[in-house]
């Protein structure tokens, strides 16, 4: 269920951007607050300048989507409140309404997030949703006669855009199998076009995530290659905060991270809600098959090992020419279980 990353049409230059201009804003404030835990308002006396987080819910399903009609939403915000806005597209269109003021937290893959570092985004982590990879992977197209990962040199694969889950799952599957990544060529792809790229023969796999993933291994005559479970992919999906937002109330935050986790308790015992959020945004019967075989994820805090694992993919993004150097995340992590 990544939103990704997982969860994007890409307007990269845009997004900079809107970043940059952000970045300048959050870095004029005056308030200095360490972001190690999720503890007493920025505000000293605790009371906050509003009682409410906004939430810039995605159009495929997570849980921050989930939550959107939980009745224990309420009681578990207590005395703060939530307000859903969206659905949006993952993740562009949130972050938009996010950097525009218009919303406090939205949802992206690890990977993705680790992009955002780099840039010195204004955005702090305070939840991953963690699964074991089956729901990204790489598919080859009906009729393109591509059975294993080394059939597809010299071939096209689509992605989402570069150093997006779409480039990682393709680096990481060819790091794990001991291939040439190099060999293949990219094809920069909005997601509304995956299908049609798919099915048409413009590319001749796809590697992507999530309902993507899903609605390519139901086209006929489409073979799964290869998913993330397969080369212990380090890309799930993250929860996040605007840096703002998370310095001057982080113990609204935490009341999300927990209705976040009962959410996920509940996934455990019956996951059937998640996939009826699919079918609201449109997933057809077959789509929605296969999304029941994906593994159902769960909320972790971004403690210590939470930390470890979004340490272990900041370098897999410099061992794979992603970003240069490893960024500190000391700044961008909530641990909301202190």
């Amino acid at each position: 269920m990544t939103i990704i990353d997982n969860h994007p049409t890409a307007r990269r230059a845009g997004v900079r951007a809107a970043v940059r201009h952000a970045l300048t804003a959050v870095c004029a404030a005056a308030a200095v607050v360490s972001l190690a835990a999720c503890g007493a308002s920025s505000q000293g006396s605790g009371k906050a300048d509003t009682d409410t987080i906004r939430i810039a819910y995605l159009s495929t399903a997570n849980y921050l989507t989930t939550i959107k009609d939980e009745g224990f939403v309420k009681s578990t915000m207590e005395p703060y409140k939530a307000e859903f806005s969206g659905p949006f597209n993952p993740p562009d269109d949130a972050y938009k309404v996010i950097l525009a003021g218009k919303a406090d937290t939205s949802s992206t893959g690890t990977g993705y997030f680790i992009n955002l570092v780099d840039q010195k985004a204004p955005w702090v982590a305070y939840a991953i949703e963690y699964y074991d990879g089956d729901s990204q992977g790489l598919v080859a197209a009906p009729g393109s006669g591509v059975a294993s990962l080394k059939d597809l040199y010299g071939k096209r694969v689509g992605i989402d855009k570069k150093g997006a889950t779409g480039d990682y799952i393709l680096k990481a599957a060819f790091e794990h199998a001991g291939l040439d990544y190099s060999k293949v060529e990219e094809v920069e792809l909005s997601q509304t076009d995956f299908a049609a790229a798919f099915s048409s023969g413009k590319i001749d796999a796809l590697a992507t995530y999530d309902q993507n993933l899903a609605s390519a291994i139901a086209t006929p005559g489409a073979k799964l290659i290869t998913t993330g479970k397969d080369y212990d992919s380090k890309n799930v999906t993250l929860h996040m905060v605007s840096r703002k937002f998370a310095t001057a109330h982080p113990e609204i935050v935490k009341k999300l991270y927990q209705a976040l986790v009962k959410e996920s308790d509940k996934a455990q015992k019956d996951p059937e809600f998640i996939y009826d959020a699919y079918k609201k945004f449109g997933a057809s019967d077959s789509i929605v098959k296969q999304v029941r075989k994906f593994d159902v994820p769960e909320i972790l805090p971004v403690d210590a090992k939470g930390r470890k694992m979004l340490d272990d993919i900041a370098q897999q993004y410099v061992d794979f020419g992603f970003i240069k150097t490893k960024p500190n995340l000391d700044d961008y992590v909530l641990d909301c279980t202190k």
